[in-house]
């Protein structure tokens, strides 16, 4: 099955109300602000929307929610990974029963001592070959301490249900080494971070799954188009912009995403224990970030910042 993956993917994260529950209603309230933008589609159920911390009827309930808030054109990706190849299958089923376009596979990582590279493509095979709907697999190395070699990729993707990665290690040389394995007009490879985003679509890469574009989509966008088309100095600013803007309120983890949202317009509260919430320090420094960056401006009361419509004419300048 093909499905065009070319563009900017945001990485949402699951909000929590104040009693620790899944708030389905401000889910719904934050996709249909991301609606508005130019965003390809979402990834639900990724390292951002805090898969480890969900029991199983609280992921169909997001993936509910987000397919009922979600327009037909945009793409909706569902993490389905699961340590073992059975899991993974049952919540892959249940998210293609309720509308998901396509599944995000992790790499099996609790008994990595124990799997190579050929039981995990095995894996990846089992799951492909059963699977409703394409897989894409996610590589995330910081968090996973798994990576696939780019000679069993270039493997993997000979698969007709293997259609694409998600490469969020961030590291351009890899990504080189994975670009001359696999032919980029057949197998889409979307990269977590804007660090690399021009060099990856240089070299045939699709776009980006970043958890950055859920607060600033529009400078997301903007800066995936102008790759396409080149890439200028300008090009070259706004992607640093973008970087360090991410350096401070997506690295440090999903509370500071999370602290940043509820900044700029949209519903973020907490992470689930026992990840940490920002303290009143990175509060600080997380708004400074959002002010530095441009893309943003107060709102008329002042208690928010609201990104920018339109990027076309903003210089950038340094």
């Amino acid at each position: 099955m093909s499905i065009d993956l070319n563009g900017i993917i945001a990485a949402v994260p699951t909000p929590f109300d104040e009693s620790g529950e899944v708030a389905t209603d401000k889910l719904a309230g934050n996709i249909e602000q991301w609606n508005r933008t130019g965003l390809r589609g979402y990834l639900i159920l990724g390292s951002t929307g805090e898969f480890p911390h969900l029991t199983f009827d609280e992921k169909l309930a997001v993936i509910e929610t987000v397919r009922d808030s979600t327009p037909t054109d945009k793409l909706l990706l569902v993490g389905t990974g699961d340590l073992s190849t059975r899991g993974t299958l049952e919540l892959t089923r249940r998210a293609a029963d309720r509308g998901a376009d396509a599944a995000v596979v992790i790499t099996p990582f609790y008994y990595k001592r124990l799997l190579d590279d050929e039981h995990l493509a095995a894996h990846y095979r089992r799951v492909a070959d059963n699977s409703p709907i394409p897989i894409l697999i996610y590589l995330i190395p910081q968090f996973s301490g798994v990576y696939l070699r780019p000679e069993i990729v270039a493997e993997l993707a000979e698969h007709p249900n293997i259609i694409g990665l998600k490469e969020s290690s961030g590291d351009m040389s890899q990504l080189h080494d994975l670009f001359r394995e696999v032919k980029a007009e057949e197998f889409s490879v979307l990269v977590g971070a804007p660090t690399i985003l021009k060099e990856s679509i240089a070299a045939g890469g699709s776009g980006g799954v970043l958890a950055v574009a859920c607060l600033a989509p529009r400078a997301c966008v903007t800066l995936e188009r102008e790759c396409r088309s080149g890439g200028t100095g300008r090009t070259d600013n706004l992607q640093e912009r973008l970087s360090r803007f991410s350096r401070k309120t997506t690295v440090n983890g999903v509370g500071h995403l999370k602290a940043a949202l509820d900044m700029t317009g949209f519903y973020g509260y907490l992470p689930r224990s026992p990840l940490p919430a920002p303290s009143e320090q990175d509060r600080s420094e997380i708004e400074a970030a959002i002010e530095e960056s441009g893309f943003f401006e107060r709102t008329v009361d002042g208690q928010t910042w609201i990104e920018l419509d339109d990027f076309s004419y903003f210089e950038f300048a340094d």
